[in-house]
């Protein structure tokens, strides 16, 4: 007779899930696409992103769904331009140009022997019809502008320059502008093939250190803009020009104090001659700034991302976006409000934290802020956004599923009461890269500390007795960055930070006292803490582990073998815990006394960043490109005779999503009759990919569905009594 263990319904999928613990663990979560460098709509169904690794993607549906096209190189591809939704052409690394004539189903690669430098990237291209288009290539101190009237079989030099080039835009066959490294390298065209350097523009009377000159758009045979440099350092507001006589001269376009952006805009363009849109980012997040009087005033409009954006089109009121960490998103109204249309965006997991075994999130660069309420089997993508801005998330800690806080660079400490839906800033941000909070960590909902810097050898504690309603702080106690807060009471408690420095309080952190430490050698960025028991805390951090007895007053070096920096370290009660860091992890079984090394290369990939362990005891770790692994096991039913996952095991398909194919891998133990369904979100079965009897062993299974629509799909396995189901998306 089987025992059901847990029921979970999704979707109205009839599947039984178990969270079980293992020693191993798995990979279940990941990002979606590579960089993008830029996107091209021909029109509200039909578009393309392309980007880095030689990716291209296709989407017929107004960027829902994507479909990996085969470029079959490895170049970055920076630019595309088609002239219908058949002829198509895009630009990359190391003199690569790439056409076609089927919508990309085909690509046919040349190498363009006319640029002098074979390692130039042609970062721009433009064709007026199917015949007659020009590129723009560059390296780091040399460009060029070239065009073809054979549709790209052969090219004619038309412009060589000394300094970087970066993007070019037509009007109509002949009217063209290019520009590149600085105010001082724009060139303009009225017959396609003569190219005249414009006067160099005036820039408001600002300090520029740089004026790259980095997105272009001519809006009309006249008017036409350009967008660029911006920095916080030094108040740089990002650069807006704007030319009314076909680029021979250009004008600065002062910004209000209140409008101004101060990030690197890469790319600008006009539904008509008033309208337009600028976006761009950097340390911030994404930046969209919105004209509707032809360029005089750029309004910051939100755009609730944390990637850079560098690509983007337009069909009337609808724009996408695209840019780093795999990001497309879209606007139906003009950037009133947008969709993520990525299905997983890539950031490095800074934080993971289950307030409960079902729900959990995990958050990091860029903003990225991810949320499971099945236990982790899924996660669903978004940003974590307050006003215009989407900053890296340094650290996260939720007192239960709906209350959550986080701690970001530029100082912002975030609170959200709905499970992530919506925040709003308890301490603001401001303008100073060298100010960040480090560490978030409420004892209750009332009392909480966030530790970090203001300024480079300035360190901060704040503290707030009312749900972060108000704030009291202490600056400059150590001198160093201070990077994790942990509190085994309301009074006892614990700071870490840089250069072996180190702080504990016995009185709810009215004073803060200096620790003894023994043995440690040098003085090492300590970056990780927590409490394992009242008395007892482990920290880790570059190369080393140290532990106290006494709630932080003392502390001693722990040989580990740790050759690398250890982000992050976390316990399951006072004897199990993990440390993870650099290409490394490693657990104790004895209170931190003694650490073995359990990275597998076969499934971890790179540096790990953080460690968590959820209510029922299983272990998370967060990674690079919005990675999530743990021993979390899910297993539908057990039947008496004791079949479990020691004796038979289904893993998440790789890669997911996915297109064209994945693989899907099992274990079996001991013989049985095996057989391994695909299910759609209805339940429908629509695919067998085994049904047979099999030996013990490890079985790697492709699944290639040619015929099925993108979306989300289930597979099970069943064998002698035990059933397994696993999401994965494939992506069209």
């Amino acid at each position: 007779m089987k025992k059901l263990l847990l029921v979970l319904s999704l979707m109205c999928f009839p599947l039984v899930s178990l969270f079980s613990q293992s020693s191993t663990f798995q990979k279940v979560n990941t990002y979606s696409y590579p960089e993008f460098k830029d996107v091209f709509f021909i029109n509200e169904n039909t578009g393309w992103v392309v980007g880095n690794a030689g990716s291209i993607y296709k989407s017929t549906d107004g960027g829902q769904n994507w479909k990996q096209q085969q470029s079959n190189i490895n170049s970055h591809l920076k630019a595309a331009c088609f002239l219908d939704d058949q002829n198509g052409f895009v630009v990359g690394d190391t003199c690569k140009f790439l056409s076609t004539t089927d919508g990309g189903i085909t690509w046919k690669v040349d190498v363009i022997s006319a640029i002098p430098l074979i390692n130039a990237s042609i970062t721009s291209v433009f064709f007026a019809d199917k015949m007659k288009g020009w590129i723009l290539a560059s390296t780091s101190s040399a460009g060029w502008i070239l065009s073809t009237t054979d549709g790209g079989a052969s090219w004619t030099s038309n412009l060589t320059t000394a300094k970087t080039m970066n993007k070019l835009n037509f009007y109509g066959p002949n009217r063209g502008i290019a520009c590149g490294k600085d105010a001082a390298t724009i060139y303009f065209t009225s017959d396609g093939i003569n190219w005249t350097l414009a006067p160099t523009p005036l820039l408001g009377g600002f300090n520029y250190s740089r004026s790259d000159m980095r997105g272009i758009y001519m809006s009309s045979a006249t008017d036409a803009y350009i967008v660029g440099w911006g920095s916080n350092i030094g108040a740089q507001p990002s650069i807006n020009l704007k030319s009314t006589d076909s680029g021979a001269s250009w004008m600065y376009l002062m910004q209000t104090e209140t409008n101004r952006t101060y990030d690197n805009l890469y790319n600008v363009w006009f539904k008509d001659v008033n309208n337009g849109i600028a976006i761009g980012g950097a340390l911030r997040g994404s930046v969209v700034v919105r004209t509707s009087d032809g360029g005089q005033n750029w309004v910051p409009i939100k755009a609730p991302f944390g990637a850079t954006l560098y690509g983007l089109s337009g069909i009337g009121n609808k724009i996408w976006i695209a840019g780093a960490s795999g990001l497309i998103a879209y606007s139906p109204d003009f950037g009133d409000t947008w969709q993520l249309l990525t299905p997983m965006p890539s950031g490095s997991i800074y934080g993971v934290q289950f307030p409960t075994p079902l729900v959990g999130f995990a958050a990091g660069f860029d903003g990225v802020f991810l949320k499971t309420v099945d236990g982790g089997q899924t996660w669903s993508p978004g940003y974590l956004s307050v006003g215009l801005t989407t900053l890296n998330i340094q650290s996260i800690q939720f007192l239960n599923e709906n209350v959550g806080y986080a701690a970001c660079s530029y100082q912002l400490v975030a609170k959200t009461t709905d499970g992530g839906a919506t925040w709003k800033a308890i301490i603001n941000d401001t303008t100073s890269v060298t100010t960040i909070s480090y560490s978030v960590h409420f004892v209750n909902e009332s009392l909480g500390f966030v530790v970090g810097k203001l300024a480079t050898g300035i360190d901060v504690i704040y503290k707030t007795t009312d749900g972060g309603i108000s704030w009291s702080s202490k600056t400059n106690i150590t001198g160093k960055d201070l990077r994790d807060v942990d509190f085994a009471d309301d009074t006892h408690g614990i700071i870490v930070g840089y250069s072996l420095k180190a702080l504990y309080t016995t009185d709810g952190g009215t004073n803060w006292l200096v620790p003894t430490i023994n043995n440690v050698p040098g003085t090492p960025n300590i970056l990780s803490v927590t409490f394992i028991s009242s008395n007892e805390a482990i920290a880790a951090g570059v190369n080393f582990i140290m532990k106290s007895n006494d709630a932080g007053a003392t502390w001693n070096y722990v040989q580990t073998g740790s050759a690398n920096q250890l982000n992050s370290v976390s316990f399951k009660d006072q004897t199990t815990g993990y440390a993870v860091g650099a290409k490394e992890a490693w657990q104790t079984t004895d209170g931190g006394a003694t650490w073995a090394d359990i990275y597998d290369s076969n499934v971890f990939e790179g540096t790990l960043y953080s460690a968590e362990v959820d209510p029922s005891g299983n272990v998370w770790f967060g990674g690079g490109n919005s990675t999530i692994y743990t021993n979390r096991i899910w297993v539908g039913v057990e039947n008496e005779s004791g079949n479990s996952v020691e004796e038979f095991e289904l893993k998440q398909n790789y890669p997911n999503p996915f297109n064209p194919s994945t693989i899907i891998n099992y274990n079996l133990t001991k013989s049985a009759y095996v057989v391994l369904d695909v299910y759609d979100v209805l339940g429908e079965h629509v695919a067998k990919l085994v049904d047979t009897y099999q030996s013990p062993g490890n079985y790697s299974q492709k699944f290639d569905p040619e015929n099925l629509s993108g979306g989300v799909y289930f597979y099970t396995l069943k064998v002698d009594g035990y059933v397994s189901s696993k999401k994965m998306i494939l992506l069209k």
